[in-house]
């Protein structure tokens, strides 16, 4: 037991500094209330709305440009209607036909 312990790494790794700094760093990577764990479930949540923003930002801008569109082309604007809310003029017939495998869903 002499002979292990004084080998230099051991003398080096029962060093009251190491041993507190290890200490230090378990209590901080496993035991702490801000740990790695937490730290690393946080940045995936991050992550997560970060690519929300991304997809909204991008919704928002092709809808920009779809109202852009519809306030200064009268054309465009009856086509959006009668696509989109199934509006027609007097005197036509609207028949929508909807398959099976095609749903918006």
């Amino acid at each position: 037991m002499k002979k292990l312990l004084s080998h230099p790494l051991a003398k080096f790794l029962l060093n009251q500094y190491v041993l507190t700094g290890f200490s230090f760093a378990l209590w901080m990577i496993f035991l702490d209330a801000n740990n790695y764990f937490i730290h690393a479930e946080l940045n995936q949540q991050i992550d997560a709305v970060e690519a929300d923003i991304e997809f909204y930002e991008s919704t928002l801008e092709r809808d920009r440009e779809l109202l852009k569109q519809l306030n200064t082309n009268p054309e465009a604007f009856e086509t959006y209607a009668r696509e989109n809310f199934g509006m027609h003029k007097e005197g036509e017939t609207v028949t929508v036909i909807e398959f099976e495998d095609s749903s918006d869903e």
